[in-house]
């Protein structure tokens, strides 16, 4: 399977057990989430950056929802945009209409409904909607020779499996540094998360700084970089390595 599109996400939301909320489900799919906390940061990221969607709350600080989409409108053009309503609200929703909402979704939010309503706006398929949890990180380090470590690594990982994966690198070597080359193989579903390429890198680091390995002997294995144009220029490490396209 190639990967994944990522969809970005533009959410607008004060209050912080809801956010918490909401991050926690649309961060375990194939959605890259931006949250602010009010309207006027929310202006400030559509001025800069393109989303794929807009989920905004209607009451914030500083500017409120409404107000937000009314003074970004040219800036999202053919955004669509779900907004996230209390019961009490209807006179805002009113206002809203105006301001092109494509949807609403009445607090406090379902995670099914929330995907559903999601796969409606953006017309996606069930197939276009990954989840992450089917594909469970699992780590395997095998001595290859006295010289030579594989570390292989297949499924979707955390933010913060970096140091889950150098913990088991390191556990596994017990003391020993007198390997030279590391062969690092990767399946696909690496790469679902969105943050996969800096969290390879900041892996590769550290395993350059803690072991006799030169970054000439480093060999990262993986389909993946034959199917995808890849800028490693921004990674210090992963620039450095030898990338094998299978």
């Amino acid at each position: 399977m190639n990967r994944p599109k990522v969809y970005k996400i533009l959410l607008l939301e004060d209050d912080e057990s809801s956010a918490k909320l909401l991050l926690h489900t649309l961060e375990r799919y194939n959605f890259d989430v931006t949250h602010v906390v009010d309207g006027m940061s929310g202006l400030t990221k559509i001025r800069n950056n393109s989303y794929d969607l807009i989920i905004s709350d209607v009451n914030m600080p500083y500017l409120d929802g409404i107000s937000f989409l009314e003074k970004g409108k040219d800036m999202l053009k053919m955004t669509p945009v779900i907004m996230l309503t209390a019961v009490g609200e209807k006179d805002q929703v009113k206002r809203a209409a105006y301001s092109h909402v494509t949807a609403y979704l009445l607090k406090p939010i379902a995670n099914q409904a929330l995907l559903e309503k999601i796969a409606q706006v953006l017309q996606l398929k069930p197939e276009n909607i990954i989840d992450k949890k089917e594909f469970p990180l699992q780590i395997n380090v095998m001595e290859l020779s006295i010289s030579q470590m594989q570390l292989d690594i297949k499924g979707c990982p955390g933010k913060k499996s970096t140091d889950e994966i150098y913990d088991r690198f390191m556990l596994t070597l017990a003391g020993r540094g007198s390997f030279t080359n590391l062969r690092i193989n990767l399946d696909n579903a690496f790469f679902y998360e969105v943050r996969a390429l800096q969290i390879l890198d900041d892996l590769i680091g550290k395993i350059l700084k803690q072991t006799n390995i030169r970054a000439s002997s480093l060999f990262v294995d993986s389909e993946f970089f034959s199917n995808h144009v890849v800028d490693l220029q921004p990674y210090a490490y992963l620039s450095e390595v030898n990338i094998i396209s299978k």
